[in-house]
């Protein structure tokens, strides 16, 4: 499962092992460490990891073109990225994003991303303001959108609602779970038995749609 390319020695106490993207798995460790030591953790959880392996390669496979910049995802739909000679903004059609082809040349994954962050910035504050509604005790201070690489959205003390802007890129329904977590927050910031109750009458489906998200997590390293 492993080699000495992928494991990276640091100053650290414990060792850490991530999967990106591609299936690759690292292993960062103490420096000391030995080898024999890592093998051995490894192996202790060789059935765990090759299971999430599989899972994000299966992942890759399904979401190939996005991941290569072939296609962009818009709540949860891909569309064919296709450069044109034109001037302006790029613009969809029902299955492709048409793109200026001085934007296609230069920077594609940069003028994507602006693209989807314009978008995000306009879809997600609209729904927050709209699912707000169904409860008078949702009472927000203000809403966010920006750039987390491992979190969807958050809510801190101050009722700051944020949101990542990548959130834009998943299915309607999986959007609105994850603004309905954070605005149960608003009455329980915590995650306890009767946060889960306040979620579940909101959101009853709301296990179905966490587990779908996670089919969007390699969307969290995307466009970095």
């Amino acid at each position: 499962m492993i080699n000495s390319a992928n494991i990276i020695r640091e100053k650290r106490k414990t060792i850490k092992i991530i999967i990106n993207n591609n299936g690759e798995l690292s292993v960062f460790c103490p420096l000391n460490l030995s080898y024999a030591k890592i093998s051995e953790i490894l192996k202790s959880k060789e059935k765990l990891l090759t299971k999430k392996i599989s899972k994000i390669k299966s992942t890759g496979n399904k979401f190939c073109d996005v991941m290569n910049f072939k296609k962009l995802l818009l709540l949860g739909k891909e569309y064919s990225i296709v450069p044109v000679e034109k001037t302006g903004k790029g613009y969809f059609t029902d299955d492709s994003f048409l793109m200026p082809i001085k934007y296609y040349d230069i920077n594609k994954t940069a003028y994507i991303k602006k693209i989807l962050k314009e978008f995000a910035e306009k879809i997600i504050v609209n729904r927050v303001e709209e699912l707000a509604e169904v409860d008078e005790k949702f009472v927000y201070s203000k809403v966010l959108i920006g750039n987390f690489r491992s979190k969807w959205g958050s809510c801190d003390s101050e009722s700051v609602l944020k949101f990542n802007w990548k959130l834009v890129m998943v299915g309607p329904k999986v959007i609105d779970f994850v603004i309905l977590h954070e605005l149960t927050h608003l009455k329980e910031l915590n995650h306890s038995a009767q946060f889960y109750n306040n979620l579940e009458k909101l959101c009853p489906n709301w296990k179905f749609f966490r587990k779908q998200l996670k089919e969007y997590s390699f969307l969290l390293e995307l466009y970095n």
